[in-house]
């Protein structure tokens, strides 16, 4: 990992609060829509969440064994009830990630193209935006089973990790970072699509990284102080969690779409508050 100096942490945070305007896009009703369906099966999965108490208690047994390494801990049946629910939004947040990447690249495209794409615009242009809508929601499925694939396959440093909050699966996400859309716009297979992303970011990769760490820990942080104001209540923990999740989904979609489109016009390496 190539490290940065201050000037790149400060575009960091440029970039960060970019990505967290999910509406700045053309046809912005759309992303509302997104953003209510995210919300709105985030926030039913986890009003219906199982109690859990027996999964405190797991927590605090598998904390004992990997201290101790004696007995492994049987895990209850809420654990595999809460896994299968969190895959589940995992699932559903890489979807719409992709989707609103793929929709803002191709807006972009378009704006350069000098159509008009925004809701003043006339029918013949509105046509084309549909089309190219329809575009984005085909190539976004197309696509997806590719980045389920890559999901999977980081589940192995993602584990390795854990124990060191998580940073080297942040390098790791920082060094492949560019592999979906690389495989979207370019047509390249996963490895060679890996590859291509590893050199991309070359120089870069600090930069990547302190964007990704920076986005996730305001969100986290804003959100626990909610929890922090509204404790002590199941609905406001579940809609406070809902939001957000729809939230970071829409905004690392957008930090990844900029980052590509950065990188592949060469304004990322050439000027950094340039998007």
């Amino acid at each position: 990992m190539e490290y940065g100096n201050a000037s790149e942490e400060n575009n960091g945070v440029l970039i960060v609060i970019e990505a967290l305007k999910i509406d700045k896009i053309p046809r912005y009703r759309r992303v509302r829509v997104w953003f209510l369906l995210l919300f709105a099966i985030a926030a039913a999965t986890y009003l219906t969440m199982p109690n859990n108490t027996n999964m405190i208690v797991y927590r605090e047994q598998l904390q004992q064994f990997l201290l101790t390494r004696e007995i492994f801990p049987v895990p209850p049946l809420e654990f595999f009830d809460t896994l299968i629910r969190e895959a589940f939004l995992i699932a559903l947040s890489m979807y719409f990630l992709l989707l609103y990447a793929v929709t803002w690249i191709d807006s972009q495209t378009l704006e350069k193209s000098g159509i008009a794409i925004d809701d003043t615009a006339t029918q013949s242009s509105a046509d084309d935006s549909r089309k190219k809508r329809h575009s984005a929601s085909s190539v976004a499925r197309r696509h997806y089973p590719k980045f389920l694939l890559l999901a999977i396959a980081s589940l192995t440093p993602y584990l390795f990790s854990l124990p060191l909050m998580n940073i080297p699966y942040y390098i790791y996400v920082s060094m492949f970072s560019m592999t979906i859309m690389i495989t979207v716009y370019e047509e390249k297979k996963i490895p060679e699509a890996m590859e291509a992303s590893y050199i991309m970011t070359k120089g870069m990769k600090f930069f990547i990284f302190i964007s990704f760490m920076f986005l996730r820990s305001v969100l986290s942080i804003i959100s626990n102080v909610l929890q922090m104001i509204f404790a002590g209540g199941v609905w406001s923990s579940s809609l406070i969690n809902a939001y957000f999740f729809a939230l970071r989904t829409l905004a690392f979609g957008r930090l990844i779409a900029m980052l590509y489109r950065a990188f592949t016009t060469g304004d990322l390496k050439n000027n950094a508050q340039h998007f």
